[in-house]
């Protein structure tokens, strides 16, 4: 009969583990917070929504933005050049295709949504739906 021993350095590196996918996963609703790519920060201001992703290396032509429904989905390519010369050292950067979505509130209006790209950071904002937006009533004497 074979005895299993116990390491404890390979259980730490497992809660590590774990620990890391917690917080890059909260709440198991698939991928958001830490570590998502593209990074976003979303905030609703006086005339709707606005969502900023960070998206730096990519020009505006390598964006796709698409809205179904409440869903806003912002996907793309990024490629590094391998060099021409010589063999890469260290390899940091994150390349290949992406795609996040985001769901929108109700009073989100997707289909006047706008974008704009500027030294690395998308923003579109998505404008709050017509009857969703306070309105004056004005007061007549009778």
């Amino acid at each position: 009969m074979r005895l299993l021993s116990y390491d404890p350095w390979n259980a730490l590196q497992h809660l590590q583990t774990e620990i890391e996918r917690a917080f890059e996963q909260p709440h198991g609703f698939g991928l958001s917070g830490r570590g998502a790519f593209p990074p976003v920060n979303v905030f609703r201001g006086k005339d709707g929504y606005v969502a900023r992703f960070e998206v730096p290396g990519l020009a505006p032509e390598d964006l796709s933005i698409e809205t179904h429904g409440r869903t806003l989905t912002v996907s793309g390519k990024r490629e590094t050049p391998e060099p021409a010369e010589g063999s890469i050292h260290r390899r940091e950067c994150w390349t290949g295709e992406f795609s996040r979505s985001l769901q929108l509130p109700e009073d989100a209006a997707t289909g006047n949504a706008s974008a704009e790209c500027k030294h690395g950071v998308l923003t579109v904002s998505i404008p709050h739906r017509e009857e969703a937006r306070p309105r004056r009533i004005s007061v007549q004497a009778s």
